[in-house]
């Protein structure tokens, strides 16, 4: 082996760079964290080994059971029909009938990229008690329906409504991104399947839930596990928009790290909870892997 990489030494010295950054960003980062989850570590004072303590901590913390009750609450609410709004907007896109796709594409698409800051100006203006558009128009639909009783909604102040907030706003975020990798799975479906059922007499229906549906399982599993991975991880959407408030109602796992780590300077255990929920989220998403290709 060695003789064969001095003899190819210029091609390792311009892929080097690549593994110089990734060990030094990358793979030191990854097993420091990993030592530190054995410590209890501030940061400023020398390292105290603790051994299991920190993995055993976390069975007596209520935050973060807390943490990651709403984390599965916040997934529930918005992981459904985001992925069920994403395959029909792929779906109506995908028509080759219909005119500014592009367009259409790219508007849906859109606030995936938006910055998280506008977004949460945005939806805090929608969500305001008193001048919120959300509230202005159940305000109107009371006023022309007296008979349905309508009251303004505390989108962002009542612990009932604080995770419903969260899901709407990740669901507007993110259901163009999935619909650009559903649009992506329904073009890679070949057209002589729909044409051979045409011939037998299936309709659009017939085809849509014994072609298209059959064939986009590979997609909606990839959709699924990444946006378990996203669910478990969210950071951006809850703490510019509601900071885990009121009280801790909808204090996600990604916010409740974040807190640990550079709020309380918990590095240690803050390590430890990171690598088990890594471990726990490996293990759901290699059994969902598993379990389509058992099928």
């Amino acid at each position: 082996m060695w003789p064969e990489i001095r003899t190819y030494r210029h091609f390792y010295y311009f892929i080097s760079p690549f593994f110089i950054l990734f060990g030094v960003f990358g793979l030191y980062p990854l097993l420091f964290s990993f030592y530190l989850s054995f410590v209890k570590w501030d940061g400023l004072t020398p390292w105290i080994w603790v051994g299991m303590a920190n993995f055993t901590a976390m069975l007596e913390d209520e935050v973060l059971l807390t943490a990651l009750w709403n984390t599965l609450v916040i997934g529930l609410l918005y992981v459904p029909p985001m992925l069920i709004f994403a395959f029909l907007f792929a779906v109506w896109l995908n028509t080759p009938l219909l005119r500014f796709r592009a367009l259409f594409r790219a508007a849906f698409f859109l606030p995936s990229i938006t910055p998280m800051v506008v977004v949460a100006i945005v939806f805090t203006l929608l969500y305001g008690l008193e001048t919120g558009v959300l509230n202005q128009v159940l305000i109107w639909i009371g006023v022309w329906i007296p008979w349905l009783p309508i009251e303004p909604i505390p989108w962002l102040d009542s612990e009932a409504w604080s995770k419903v907030s969260v899901s709407i706003l990740v669901l507007w975020r993110w259901t163009g991104y999935n619909m650009i990798l559903m649009l992506a799975g329904l073009q890679g479906i070949s057209k002589e399947y729909y044409e051979a059922a045409t011939v037998d007499g299936a309709g659009i229906f017939h085809q849509l839930w014994h072609i298209t549906l059959p064939l986009m399982r590979p997609t909606f599993l990839f959709c699924g596990i990444t946006s378990l991975i996203g669910t478990v991880y969210m950071f951006d959407e809850v703490f510019v928009l509601t900071r885990g408030e009121p009280g801790i109602s909808s204090l996600n796992f990604g916010l409740y790290l974040f807190n640990t780590s550079f709020v309380d300077f918990r590095f240690g255990y803050a390590s430890a909870v990171a690598y088990t929920i890594a471990v726990v989220v490996f293990l759901l998403s290699l059994g969902i892997l598993r379990t389509n290709k058992g099928d």
